[in-house]
């Protein structure tokens, strides 16, 4: 039986763009759903489009006859033309919202941030996903149970056994088994929902790269993903609670119900991811605005109180922020040329790695991490 809660409500601010896809089905059509107009975005309201044709035979032919053009593999039908010249209406007369927009969207489609009742939030999951990370590269690093593990792996990668180090589970040896799960004990609810005057259309993509020692690729993808995006300084909060089951746990944070201990481990991750980010985009010239993005976070989390952490969460993290990658890429787990096996023995990839960032990219030049968040506790 799990002792009483101890709940925290901690504000949430974000610190660069964040993306938190509301699925594959939730994307917004140029043809349907909206107009670009300068640097603004004007939502359609689709019943009211609807309403306007409904009992008109030939205004829904020249709709759906628009729908079908093509030209060179390419739409040619302006949904803008269509209400401006064949509804003869104003396209204000069907907005349903307007959102910012950085750059020409062209015909892409857009991806849309979760939201309840057409307000964005975060999921307590998200949160809570990022938090499990940090505590499972503290737990390897700092318990017997871990370092057993971390041996463990090594071992398998020096004699190349991949059957016996796919099967190592350090998540399970960390936090138990779905029925026994330890992490249940804590407790993160969504966000409140933010002002949908925060969301901002970027274009993100994944650009290729190689460290600044070793030079950069200029290879990138084509078309990017817009996307909806929280601004940076959006302001949010949520409740983090936390109980202990009868019995000690192998977290100090959980035995103590301690916040501020939870909070410095979410820290020292971050502050090793930044490092890791800085040693690799060094000398970069084209990833010159991520640098400086790095440089002032690694001031950021070496100023910050004992009640404030900072996170990463949502799209556009790397495999290191998803994984124990920030671990065995260190002098903790051995050589590079260690780390170099363990990626090809799970035929991950291999070094330098990864060769990708994503980012939020203007005028195709890649300006900024997705995905950074600081938290306070409030009470």
């Amino acid at each position: 039986m799990s002792q009483a809660l101890v709940s925290h409500k901690v504000s949430l601010t974000t610190l660069s763009p964040v993306f938190i896809g509301a699925g594959e089905e939730h994307v917004l059509s140029p043809y349907s759903d909206f107009i670009q107009q300068g640097d603004s975005l004007v939502y359609i309201d689709t019943d009211k489009l609807q309403e306007a044709m409904q009992g008109d035979k030939a205004l829904v032919d020249a709709y759906v006859k628009g729908m079908r053009q093509f030209e060179n593999n390419r739409s040619t039908f302006s949904l803008e033309d269509f209400i401006t010249n064949t509804l003869q209406k104003e396209v204000q007369d069907f907005a349903a919202r307007i959102v910012t927009v950085d750059g020409d969207i062209q015909k892409n489609q857009i991806r849309q941030f979760i939201a309840t009742g057409g307000k964005p939030y975060i999921p307590g999951s998200s949160l809570k996903g990022a938090i499990r990370t940090a505590v499972l590269l503290e737990w390897l690093l700092k318990t017997n149970e871990g370092k057993k593990q971390l041996g463990e792996i090594k071992m398998h990668v020096e004699k190349r056994d991949w059957k016996s180090l796919k099967r190592i589970n350090p998540e399970r040896q960390c936090f138990g088994g779905i029925a026994n799960d330890v992490f249940r004990h804590l407790r993160v609810s969504d966000t409140e929902t933010i002002e949908e005057a925060k969301l901002l259309v970027n274009g993100v993509k994944r650009v290729s790269l190689k460290s600044g020692r070793q030079g950069f690729s200029k290879r990138r993808s084509d078309i990017p993903q817009w996307s909806e995006t929280l601004r940076p300084s959006s302001t949010t909060s949520f409740s983090l609670s936390m109980g202990t089951p009868r019995g000690k746990t192998a977290f100090s944070f959980l035995n103590e119900k301690s916040l501020i201990s939870l909070f410095s481990i979410i820290n020292k991750a971050s502050l090793d991811s930044c490092l890791r980010e800085l040693d690799e985009l060094e000398g970069n010239r084209e990833f010159r605005d991520f640098f400086g993005f790095y440089e002032n976070l690694e001031h950021e989390i070496e100023s910050l109180e004992s009640n404030e952490a900072i996170l990463r969460l949502g799209g556009g993290k790397t495999w290191f922020d998803n994984s124990i990658g920030l671990l065995l890429d260190s002098d903790d787990f051995g050589s590079d040329i260690l780390f170099g096996g363990y990626l090809k023995l799970l035929r991950i990839g291999d070094l330098p790695f990864p060769s990708t960032r994503s980012a939020i990219v203007r005028n195709n030049i890649p300006v900024s991490p997705l995905g950074w968040v600081k938290l306070a506790v409030l009470d």
